[in-house]
């Protein structure tokens, strides 16, 4: 019975992979894909896609588990690379957006319930770690976070903004300031987080719930907290 369920569960996703490859090269984009073994779907992902896109390059380890209503959103004239490790998890309602750039996932990490990761550079969620409902991680330039680290929920993680100098021009139509930002292994980041461009967290730190950090250097082993945050002392 189970080499029957394994079986199946590779047909399914082979149909879908075949469905999409036709659709990308309908309009003019491609897809790549490098499959260790047939990821177990709770759904079928859906594609979006914005106009003519790019080549999607999409690799999955072994014993990788997806939920429902996972997106896959293309943007127009670029390509992408998605890259799911061996053992992740991603659960229900979880949008990747490789626009024009690279989402890592490595192995064991669990992405949980409506969390978002966009890239237009490079996104890289290390080994084991756990980012919590909602989170949301926007990579313009450079986001690392490194292994086992855990994320609460409605977290934001950005590294980048859009300059504002008063003038009558849309604000998203002013220019784009980025500064890679670094988490380092073993973190763990409270509720309702925000980390900006420039920052970087030292390992084994505790982020305090509802902290910004706007940029700069936090040591390992330290406590963080505050709007700006601070280091406010050691840990142990």
């Amino acid at each position: 019975m189970t080499a029957v369920l394994e079986l199946l569960r590779a047909l399914r996703f082979r149909v879908w992979a075949l469905g999409v490859r036709l659709r990308l090269r309908r309009l003019g984009g491609a897809l790549v894909l490098d499959v260790a073994a047939p990821p177990r779907l709770r759904g079928l992902p859906h594609v979006d896609i914005d106009g003519f896109p790019g080549t999607l390059t999409l690799r999955i380890g072994r014993d990788v588990q997806i939920g429902r209503d996972l997106v896959l959103d293309l943007a127009a004239g670029v390509d992408g690379e998605i890259v799911l490790g061996d053992g992740v998890t991603l659960q229900d309602g979880v949008r990747l957006q490789p626009w024009g750039g690279r989402i890592e996932v490595q192995a064991g990490a669990q992405v949980r319930d409506r969390c978002e990761l966009k890239s237009t550079g490079d996104l890289r969620l290390g080994a084991r770690c756990v980012l919590s409902r909602t989170a949301t991680l926007h990579c313009h330039e450079r986001i690392h976070i490194g292994a086992r680290c855990a994320i609460a929920e409605r977290t934001t993680i950005i590294d980048s903004d859009h300059g504002f100098d008063g003038s009558d021009t849309f604000v998203l139509e002013q220019p784009v300031r980025s500064a890679p930002i670094t988490v380092g292994e073993n973190v763990f980041v409270g509720t309702n987080v925000v980390i900006l461009r420039g920052t970087t967290v030292g390992d084994r730190a505790v982020v305090a719930a509802g902290a910004v950090l706007n940029g700069g250097d936090f040591p390992a082993a330290h406590i963080v907290a505050g709007v700006p945050a601070r280091t406010l002392r050691p840990l142990g």
